[in-house]
């Protein structure tokens, strides 16, 4: 177990049991008494809790440091990842009017294929080719949609299923995209420290 594991345990503690749980895929803090998480598509509230709002700024501060992105009243978000993959989103005061707000957004450990989406009724067999005869043809094809709606899950799909012998790069503000082929690699942006040098966009 790493010093950044060890540390995660002990300033997540509170929400510590939801990070481990595989059927939370979100965990929500806002503010230190404030704790909802989403389970299988449903949001609802926990009667867990941080002591205090030092406590909660305390975790953050944390993983800041260990991903080497400040944050401070000056620079009041962060981006990262936690060492399980999950994602997480920062902001602090006075931005952040209840207190600290955090979301951390986990990923599935399964691995999801096309026939995965039919099956389960997401996809029709002819969208499925369609997508398909497009990544065969090379042709531009946008991924959009709101938190939650899979829109990872598809990248990871489309970009798994191109030819092998293709050179797949992987831009990222954040890195998350964890994909099954043999030629990947990946980029991720860095914003400025500091002294407000470093930037990588």
């Amino acid at each position: 177990m790493s010093v950044f594991d060890s540390s995660i345990q002990v300033f997540l503690a509170p929400v510590l049991a939801y990070l481990k749980d595989d059927s939370v895929t979100e965990i929500m803090i806002n503010g230190p008494a404030n704790i909802f998480i989403e389970r299988k598509g449903f949001v609802e509230k926990t009667e867990a809790k941080f002591d205090d709002e030092g406590a909660l700024i305390a975790a953050v501060r944390n993983i800041s440091q260990f991903v080497g992105r400040p944050i401070d009243e000056e620079r009041p978000f962060l981006d990262a990842r936690l060492p399980d993959g999950s994602r997480i989103h920062a902001v602090v005061p006075p931005v952040a009017k209840n207190g600290t707000t955090v979301a951390i957004r986990k990923f599935s450990k399964s691995k999801l294929e096309m026939k995965d989406l039919i099956a389960k009724g997401a996809l029709t067999v002819d969208a499925a080719r369609f997508i398909d005869v497009c990544l065969y043809l090379k042709k531009n094809i946008i991924v959009s949609g709101g938190t939650g709606s899979g829109k990872t899950t598809i990248l990871n799909i489309l970009a798994s299923r191109c030819q092998p012998n293709q050179r797949i790069l992987v831009l990222e503000d954040s890195a998350e995209l964890k994909i099954h082929n043999t030629h990947v690699v990946y980029f991720e942006a860095r914003p400025a420290d500091e002294y407000g040098k470093g930037l990588v966009t």
